[in-house]
């Protein structure tokens, strides 16, 4: 199922049982991939809770963050599990902050305490910022985006035919010296440690296979995209597009109904209007994060506040415009929406790709607060406790390895 490694999901390891109804799992020392520890506790109960230890502080974040989320629904719990795992792997970002900040509002560290209610409000109009340019404004001065990913469109269309050779997609990526670096530095790393350095992009496609090429493609040309002032910004956004990208084409090998390399492209692409706002509008996205943290609503609602509409609008828009197929756009455009019943495979994968993000700590700034997956999303996906599991910590794994394979040590 990896992204480098292609193929099914592997058995969750033992270690890796689904935790008690409304627990949370306990691991002592998690490993990406492995499965975290299942030790019951009392992490998701909302409440006052200490904060002057590790674990401690792991159980109250989790409790934040999961405040409003059920669960004693197997699958939510598992993840739970991994979410706490990786909060205890990485630690708490800065005591002495949280500490000067005990209400949390701006910083987004943990409470301690139960997480705000999110109230979402229809927008007003008398709400919206008087300098805000209308969607159609917007997209006609795009500056952050000033052409599509040609290449991505190309390569998407050479892999899905029937008569391309990895001849074919290789002419593709040598005729830009950026790709072919990043193309051939995952060639040569440790993820596949070639007996011979590969030194052609010929035989790096043969060996990554055609569709491995187009998810790392993808992946690379969105970086390349990228030219918000914030580099914390960019960097944030990346890395939440590549998980959940990363989770969207592990659902679609796990489940099938989706091909697994169409379902990364979508993945990357579902928050491009956040990229858009980030690009051309900093000071509004900035304060578009800070109304979402503050009310403790979805960034969307804050969005379509100082808007009139949301990054899904401008998402769809964008992406009808490249022409990546409407398949994608609609991924784009429905994924925040509340009932995946009849929602196309992509669509579902790509919502509970950018829902499992979320959860493992790749969240958009001032979009951390977990509400309940789609309605009937979880139960389309037809999968066990375990096997979703060994899912999320395959995504998380192949998430941080994608990143350190393409971007080095700079990318921690």
């Amino acid at each position: 199922m990896g992204f480098f490694n292609g193929g099914k999901p592997r058995a969750a390891a033992p270690s890796a049982a689904a935790p008690k109804a409304g627990t949370a799992s306990h691991p002592a020392q998690p490993a990406p991939g492995s499965g975290p520890e299942r030790e019951a506790d009392n992490a998701t109960r909302p409440g006052p809770a200490r904060v002057d230890t590790p674990a401690a502080w792991a159980d109250a974040e989790l409790a934040r963050r999961f405040a409003q989320v059920d669960l004693t629904h197997p699958l939510l719990a598992e993840l739970a599990g991994w979410t706490r795992a990786r909060l205890l792997r990485d630690g708490q970002p800065d005591m002495a902050r949280t500490a000067r900040n005990p209400s949390g509002a701006s910083t987004g560290t943990s409470t301690g305490g139960r997480a705000a209610t999110a109230q979402p409000t229809a927008p007003h109009p008398t709400a919206l910022r008087a300098d805000a340019p209308s969607l159609a404004a917007l997209l006609a001065r795009r500056p952050a985006l000033t052409t599509p990913p040609e290449v991505v469109q190309r390569l998407s269309a050479l892999v899905t035919s029937d008569d391309a050779t990895p001849d074919d997609v290789a002419r593709v990526i040598q005729h830009d010296t950026y790709l072919t670096a990043a193309v051939l530095r995952i060639a040569n790393s440790p993820l596949h440690a070639p007996l011979v350095p590969v030194e052609t992009v010929q035989r790096a496609v043969m060996m990554l296979g055609m569709r491995q090429i187009l998810s790392l493609v993808t992946a690379a040309s969105l970086m390349r995209l990228m030219t918000p002032r914030d580099v914390a910004a960019r960097r944030t956004f990346w890395r939440h597009a590549a998980c959940a990208a990363t989770a969207a084409r592990a659902l679609a090998v796990a489940c099938g109904g989706a091909e697994p390399g169409r379902a990364f492209v979508a993945g990357m692409l579902h928050d491009i209007g956040h990229l858009l706002l980030m690009g051309n509008l900093p000071d509004l996205a900035a304060q578009i994060s800070r109304r979402a943290l503050e009310g403790a609503m979805p960034i969307q609602v804050a969005e379509r506040q100082l808007l009139g509409y949301d990054h899904c609008d401008i998402g769809r828009r964008l992406l009808d415009a490249w022409r990546l197929g409407d398949a994608v756009a609609e991924a784009a455009a429905t994924h925040h929406e509340p009932d995946a019943r009849a929602w196309t495979d992509l669509g579902l994968y790509v919502h509970l790709g950018d829902y499992i993000a979320m959860a493992l700590g790749y969240h958009m700034p001032g979009d951390e607060l977990l509400r309940q997956p789609a309605r009937g999303a979880l139960d389309r996906l037809n999968l066990a406790p375990a096997a979703f599991s060994s899912l999320v910590g395959h995504v998380l794994a192949d998430t941080e390895a994608m990143e350190q394979a393409l971007f080095g040590e700079s990318a921690a």
